[in-house]
């Protein structure tokens, strides 16, 4: 059954209509080839050993991207909220398990391609291939970016970057996730809040 648009974040509209200029009726075969999948609040859209086979944009929601370490630590690469995409791109196009976690933070609800239509469509609409390849480069350097955040910024400079870039963080994340983000403790995460707050 078709998506009614209706139901579409008015973001995910402009990002096809406006941002790759698909016309009406290139979109209207993208929404037959999207699907919606609800994911409730603590469940998680991928984990290691599973496959990504979809394209994944966040029409509502949450979620949180990690990793665990041998001793079952949590290190998160980063959140993703509404206008977002989530997966993992090396298992979407080799089609190998992935080494990641994506856990909803609320319930929340994706619109999902998979990978051999959003491979279909790429080839009958050049600029859905041009978007999807300029993406890819953009969550490159995104994740250049961040790992050079770690490597080279303070944990209040990583702090005042995170709430810069996402004001209502703190309303929707809890702040045990938000502090291993920041790698450092919840404790430490408090204190720095109520001092950044006080100045």
């Amino acid at each position: 059954m078709q998506i009614d648009r209706s139901e579409l974040s008015p973001l995910f509209i402009d990002l096809f209509l406006e941002k790759i200029r698909l016309t009406e009726a290139e979109f209207e075969v993208v929404l037959r080839n999207t699907r919606r999948e609800f994911i409730p609040r603590k469940y998680f859209y991928l984990k290691p050993g599973q496959v990504c086979r979809h394209f994944a944009y966040v029409n509502k929601g949450c979620f949180r991207n990690f990793t665990t370490d041998n001793k079952g630590g949590e290190h998160i690469l980063h959140f993703a909220f509404e206008d977002w995409i989530v997966g993992d791109l090396e298992s979407m196009y080799t089609a190998t398990p992935c080494n990641i976690n994506i856990q909803a933070m609320e319930d929340s609800e994706l619109l999902c391609i998979s990978v051999d239509d959003l491979s279909k469509m790429e080839n009958e609409m050049p600029k859905l291939k041009e978007w999807h390849l300029a993406k890819q480069r953009k969550a490159h350097q995104a994740f250049i970016n961040r790992l050079a955040e770690v490597k080279s910024l303070t944990a209040e400079e990583r702090y005042l970057n995170l709430v810069q870039k996402h004001p209502q963080i703190f309303q929707r994340v809890p702040l045990q996730y938000i502090a291993s983000y920041l790698d450092i403790e919840p404790q430490s995460l408090s204190r720095m809040r109520k001092r950044l707050l006080t100045k």
